[in-house]
């Protein structure tokens, strides 16, 4: 037999098998989600019209407990507005009965009811629920980086690694190898500072910067020559505005880790921040990087942007006076020169440019 006939022959099989009274209410509960698909942008079981296709729906489900298409639609409408735990009730009831789902729906409700769980602080339970998410979807990236990351929160790095490293071979984004990274490290570190690590991420996460520093301090002072919370100290410190703090990580960091490119260029910031301030020491480095690349105006708008951040900033008034001179504008290189030594009246070097800025001036008027 054709398979046209033989899938005509299966719908109408289906639509006999379905009682009259649930084949009406089915019907009255689909065209009521039109209504509210076309009615509010989003979907809320408490919105009028969902929750009229809800009743409907479940209605149809007493009337016919056993057929399959009712508790798909049940399940669709449940995971659409978000009522997390009857769409896994639905999905599984319909299941149950022979359907079948594609393992994205189900994987996804059962992640919305792992990440409530974990808010709740439930963590047993957000395990639990993100397992199953990968039980029905195993390529599914996100549950395994969310077991990893429950784990690590544990201060249960031996149990976080394989789903760390099942995340980020199923999605090597840089959060997961640098997860995979430090999963692999953490071991060696103990299960309450990896713990207190994990916190200290999570929170930082959410924007509680404040509830990070604590618990990164906490990793730091259990495990004294792990250097990935200190970085998180310098690293946060600084954007808190606290940088003499972050400084003193950040020289942890270099003797740990030692005199990297990067380690090196936070600790000058951190320093220089702490003498003249985050904007304007943040302006003056990136205006150093530019001159670096041969960028003279982008390094002349980022000097003077950290000279207005901070107009005491004798050093970068100085390499403003520079940029200015090699870019031909002798008159405002001259200005600058001068602000330059107003503030550091014994810096020999500044005064010589100045000299050469003037004269420079002079002659092209």
């Amino acid at each position: 037999m054709p398979r046209l006939v033989w899938t005509l022959v299966l719908v109408g099989s289906l639509a006999l098998a379905l009682s009259p009274e649930a084949a009406q209410l089915l019907a009255q509960a689909q065209a009521a989600e039109k209504r509210a698909e076309a009615a509010y942008k989003r979907a809320y079981p408490d919105l009028p019209l969902w929750k009229q296709t809800i009743r409907l729906a479940e209605r149809a489900a007493q009337a016919d407990p056993k057929a399959p298409e009712v508790w798909k639609f049940l399940a669709e409408v449940y995971t659409k507005t978000g009522w997390w735990i009857r769409a896994a009730e639905a999905w599984e009831r319909y299941l149950a009965l022979g359907g079948a789902t594609t393992p994205d729906e189900l994987a996804a409700v059962y992640r919305n009811l792992g990440y409530l769980a974990y808010e709740r602080r439930d963590l047993e339970a957000a395990l639990a629920w993100y397992q199953k998410a990968l039980k029905a979807k195993p390529d599914d990236a996100l549950a395994a980086a969310w077991l990893g990351r429950i784990h690590l929160e544990r201060g249960e790095p031996k149990k976080a690694l394989p789903y760390w490293e099942l995340a980020a071979k199923l999605d090597p984004s840089p959060k997961n190898r640098y997860f995979l990274e430090q999963t692999r490290k953490m071991a060696a570190y103990g299960p309450q500072a990896v713990s207190a690590f994990y916190k200290g991420y999570a929170a930082y996460e959410r924007g509680d910067k404040e509830t990070a520093l604590i618990f990164f301090k906490r990793a730091a002072d259990l495990a004294p020559e792990w250097v990935e919370p200190r970085r998180w100290l310098g690293r946060i410190y600084l954007e808190v505005g606290l940088p003499a703090e972050a400084a003193r990580y950040w020289e942890e960091v270099v003797r740990l880790e030692g005199r990297t490119p990067q380690n090196l260029y936070f600790l000058k910031l951190a320093r220089e921040a702490a003498r003249v301030g985050l904007e304007a020491a943040q302006a003056f480095y990136a205006g150093v990087a530019a001159y670096e690349k041969g960028d003279l105006a982008v390094a002349e708008a980022r000097f003077a942007a950290a000279v207005t951040a901070n107009p005491n900033y004798a050093r970068a008034w100085k390499w403003l006076g520079r940029v200015r001179y090699e870019e031909g504008k002798f008159a405002p290189a001259a200005v600058a020169y001068r602000r330059a030594l107003e503030l550091r009246p014994d810096d020999a070097q500044a005064r010589y440019f100045y000299r050469l800025a003037e004269r420079a001036a002079g002659q092209g008027q």
